[in-house]
């Protein structure tokens, strides 16, 4: 136990001095439907707000209602030679979560990101009678200060979401974004 914190701990200080100007931009994003008769995505797409800003738009259509139970699989990945587990994978009660964030869970750092961005902001159960009850994360744009807590090394990264209801899989939403681009030897 005491050598893997030492390893985490000495990862994170050799991170920090890598990044002395660090520039993180979206690349692409894919979204996949697993469940064709419970979701749809009419958005998915980045859309360039200006010179070197990409934001990421998602529209997430729920079509069965209402959503009791919510599984989320978080997990990043490296791009080496096709992409790798990095960091970390996690899976969550999502209705859990939002009931009692925990700003000592992974994912709270990641949802504090979108949420100025996006109407994701209420626990289950998920009622989605109405097109405001959708999911929609508009003109979200990476900015280095999202990263401060979990510092990323110069590369690129796939930032890989999974959503199950009921415990079926029923969408993934895959986000790639560079880290350091402007600064790569």
């Amino acid at each position: 136990m005491r050598f893997t914190t030492f390893t985490v701990f000495c990862t994170i200080l050799l991170t920090l001095e890598l990044r002395v100007e660090s520039i993180t931009r979206h690349t692409n994003v894919k979204c996949e439907v697993l469940d064709q008769s419970f979701v749809e995505f009419p958005v998915c797409n980045l859309k360039v707000l200006g010179r070197g800003i990409i934001a990421e738009n998602v529209y997430i259509k729920i079509l069965k209602l209402p959503v009791q139970k919510i599984s989320v699989n978080f997990g990043v990945y490296k791009k080496l030679s096709g992409y790798h587990p990095f960091l970390f994978n996690v899976t969550i009660d999502l209705c859990h979560y939002m009931k009692h964030p925990n700003p000592m869970n992974i994912v709270h750092y990641f949802h504090t990101a979108v949420k100025p961005y996006s109407n994701f902001n209420h626990s289950c159960p998920y009622n989605v009678s109405c097109n405001q009850h959708d999911i929609v994360v508009k003109d979200f744009v990476l900015t280095d200060q999202m990263f401060a807590k979990i510092p990323l090394p110069m590369g690129s990264y796939m930032f890989s979401i999974k959503m199950a209801t009921d415990d079926v899989w029923r969408a993934r939403l895959n986000t790639y974004f560079d880290v350091n681009v402007d600064n790569q030897n």
